[in-house]
């Protein structure tokens, strides 16, 4: 009897422990449901009763469909997804006196017009001019804005104001906004405190200093009177620059008086450019300080950064022209032939990193990510390198020339069959001008590769004539030629003489053959003084074999006639 209730109270006690599980689980599940932002379906409990063979899960169920990833808000209309885009967007909509957009851009509940009014004050604090510390340039472009200011993740400060209450601190807020997402609007802080910093400010009506009719007529959202201030500005600025240039350029030639040179004197020249250039950023900055509104400063400055940017790789290339200039000069004057070429290529690939570095620079002033951009160049360099193969092996072909000193510029060699004065060795290719004074284009890679042959790197020009002398020469006449045109040779300075200089060669059917071998070394002498040279060793030879009563063969047959005899003494063969 015990046995039958311990086996029924451990039964009833089974199916109480399996109730209370069962409930447990179905309130997890519902809990779970209820927190959860996406409607789950009714989770089906299998209960195993004891004594019963489990149940295989319900194979045709189906499967629970995965979530789809959260869409990215779409760009706010107005600009405001960024820091960036917020300020600049307030500033032009209120410079076009839009005060009902500008005052969309303030984290506000005031009234339709209290907005619009308050929009005002905020853009005449911002337009205090050397009281306003505006940091517009260097606002963050990114939807998160700059996190490591020190501020929290949802604020940015853009810059402070001064004024006789005090100094006011403009910031920033990331707020939510239904329909439009995170938005970057001017924080409730900066504007709760605009009203009386702005009652403690006086504004200076400029327009008063123009002519009224020019105030009522409006080209682009802006007053005449406006234009007119900008285009004095830019008379103003351009003048200053000039003069200020002038007085660079004479401080320069003053320094450089002892050494001032044509070449010293041209490359100041050169620098008159990226001189005036760089000073007039430097006025563009001064006058952007000076501006009547904070967009008008805000464009100053960019403008003054552009100007700067572009002078300096200006001024960079013109000293990278300099350079290569006299390092050239000094190369020629040592007789460094080989290196003039190195520093050509080296001048050229150095400009090319300086492009590159000023569209880098260009692109970032613009908002562009360059770090992303240079992630997607890794992935497409692969493809990149496939397709520029023969531009990279022109590249190195046109290295590896230089670096061996196979040809130099201004060389007379052969290549590829043509003859002819290397003009210019490039980064693709190399050019040379032929006999017929036109430019034949030889890639650098087929240079590297194939025969080369230089002439202009001989350390003598070979002299090496060979004639041949009337068959009835006599052996006294044929030495006397040979001991003169030795004589001929061993009295030029310039000619350096084997031993034997002039021998006989060979004895054929029109007669003695004779060899005239020596070489021409004058320090400094091109192949056409060469030429020259050689020119005038053979006219000397051929007086010395008319005063010796002979004469070279012809490659024509001739026939002598004695004066006794009608019969034809001889018959020369043909050469």
């Amino acid at each position: 009897m015990r046995m039958v209730c311990n086996k029924k109270m451990s039964a009833a006690s089974r199916r109480r422990a399996l109730c209370i599980l069962t409930g447990i689980l179905i309130a997890s599940f519902a809990v779970s449901g209820a927190q959860s932002p996406v409607q789950a379906k009714p989770a089906t409990v299998t209960v195993q009763v004891p004594g019963t063979l489990p149940q295989a899960p319900n194979a045709s169920a189906p499967a629970a469909a995965p979530t789809p990833a959260p869409t990215p808000p779409p760009p706010d209309p107005l600009g405001r997804s960024t820091p960036h885009g917020a300020v600049l967007g307030f500033l032009r909509a209120a410079e076009a006196q839009d005060y009902a957009r500008a005052a969309k851009y303030l984290d506000s509940k005031l009234p339709e017009k209290q907005s619009e009014k308050l929009a005002l004050q905020l853009k005449s604090l911002l337009d205090l001019g050397t009281a306003t510390d505006l940091e517009t340039e260097t606002l963050s472009r990114q939807p998160e804005g700059n996190v490591e200011d020190g501020l929290r993740v949802s604020r940015e400060k853009i810059g402070v104001v001064t004024t006789p209450a005090g100094q006011l601190d403009v910031l920033l807020d990331r707020v939510a906004r239904p329909n439009e997402g995170l938005i970057w609007l001017f924080s409730r802080e900066t504007l709760g405190r605009v009203p009386s910093f702005y009652a403690s400010t006086q504004h200076k009506d400029f327009s008063r200093y123009f002519p009224a009719w020019t105030s009522r007529v409006r080209f682009l959202s802006m007053p005449l009177w406006r234009w007119s201030a900008v285009f004095i500005s830019i008379l103003l600025g351009l003048l200053i620059a000039n003069l200020l240039a002038r007085f660079v350029r004479r401080i320069l030639r003053i320094s450089f008086r002892r050494h001032l040179t044509p070449n010293v004197d041209s490359a100041i020249v050169k620098l008159n450019g990226p001189i005036f250039g760089l000073i007039l950023a430097l006025v563009q900055r001064i006058a952007a300080d000076y501006a009547i509104t904070a967009l008008a400063r805000h464009y100053w400055i960019m403008a003054s950064i552009l100007t700067a940017v572009f002078s300096a790789a200006w001024m960079l290339i013109r000293l990278t022209d300099i350079f290569t200039s006299f390092t050239t000069h000094r190369f020629l004057l040592q007789q460094r032939i080989e290196r003039i070429t190195f520093v050509g290529l080296i001048s050229r690939l150095f400009k090319i990193l300086i492009l590159i570095a000023l569209i880098i620079t260009l692109l970032t002033l613009a908002g562009v990510n360059v770090s992303t951009l240079f992630a997607g160049l890794g992935i497409g360099g692969i493809a990149l390198a496939l397709a520029a193969q023969k531009t990279l092996a022109d590249l190195f072909g046109g290295i590896s020339i230089i670096m061996r000193g196979a040809v130099r510029v201004n060389d007379f060699c052969t290549v590829a069959g043509q003859t002819g004065t290397v003009v210019d060795i490039g980064i693709s290719s190399l050019r040379l001008r032929t006999l017929s004074r036109s430019i034949i284009s030889i890639p650098n890679s087929k240079v590297a590769e194939m025969e080369l042959e230089n002439f202009s790197m001989r350390d003598q020009f070979w002299i090496h004539q060979t004639f041949t002398l009337r068959f009835d020469t006599p052996y006294s006449t044929v030495q006397k030629v040979l001991d003169d045109i030795a004589a001929i040779l061993t009295d030029r300075p310039h000619i350096e003489v084997a031993a034997p200089c002039v021998r006989v060669n060979r004895l054929t059917p029109a007669g003695t053959e004779l060899e005239v071998f020596a070489y021409y070394n004058k320090p400094g002498a091109d192949f056409n003084s060469f030429l020259e040279e050689q020119g005038k060793v053979i006219l000397e030879m051929m007086r010395v074999v008319e005063e010796a009563g002979t004469s070279m063969t012809t490659p024509i047959g001739v026939v002598h006639l004695e004066t006794e005899k009608s019969q034809p003494k001889h018959l020369s063969d043909k050469q």
